[in-house]
């Protein structure tokens, strides 16, 4: 209780929001997994929307994105090992019922002429290597950025439209030790919402690096 009294519901949904956005940007430093899954189930609590949140659990699992160890789990097949992992991979599986529930704040919103270019050209544009400021150019800065800005580690852009439209997730690798060079490299491109290995488009350094390219 503070001086002023106990936290009004909305006081407190209006924090619980708060800290998801912040979570889901910068999962790493908010303790990876385990808090977006705390702060998701405690925010879907406060809102009613328990069912949904156990409805969105189910559907991963079904669909090959949830296992013993969680989202991780996937994320450990998707993208290369490394002692620093990519919470930020984690924190697009859960952006994408963040932004279906109304939650998630973004920094663009893209018309729906530049989600259906973004969306059409992906398959194609992946065909080569690509870097941070080859995505720049091409389609803008992301509507929202999970990870830190620092260039040395990896970041994942998403891109979205409408709450209703799957987000795009790009993500993009660096390693500080063994830097590809001075920014991130794009390794693979994905639609949300989609079965684990399926609408993922893999670029040539994604090919040789991500397990799950090989069967892709």
């Amino acid at each position: 209780m503070t001086a002023n009294g106990p936290r009004s519901g909305d006081e407190i949904r209006a924090y619980l929001r708060r800290e998801v956005n912040h979570a889901v940007r910068r999962t790493g430093l908010y303790g990876g997994e385990l808090a977006l899954e705390l702060y998701f189930r405690a925010l879907s609590h406060a809102e009613g929307g328990e069912d949904d949140w156990a409805a969105e659990r189910q559907l991963w699992r079904a669909q090959g994105w949830w296992g013993g160890t969680g989202i991780r789990g996937a994320i450990d097949l998707l993208m290369p090992p490394s002692r620093i992992r990519a919470d930020d991979v984690v924190a697009s599986v859960y952006a994408g019922y963040a932004y279906r529930a109304g939650w998630l704040d973004l920094d663009r919103l893209l018309t729906h002429a530049e989600y259906a270019d973004l969306r059409a050209a992906l398959p194609e544009w992946v065909a080569e290597d690509r870097r941070t400021s080859d995505v720049h150019a091409r389609f803008g800065p992301p509507s929202l950025l999970l990870g830190g800005g620092n260039p040395r580690y990896p970041q994942t852009y998403l891109y979205a439209a409408g709450r209703f439209r799957p987000l795009l997730c790009l993500h993009l690798w660096n390693d500080f030790d063994e830097p590809l060079g001075d920014e991130p490299v794009l390794l693979v491109a994905r639609e949300g919402g989609q079965p684990f290995g399926e609408s993922c488009w893999f670029t040539p350094e994604g090919r040789r690096r991500c397990p799950v390219a090989a069967v892709a």
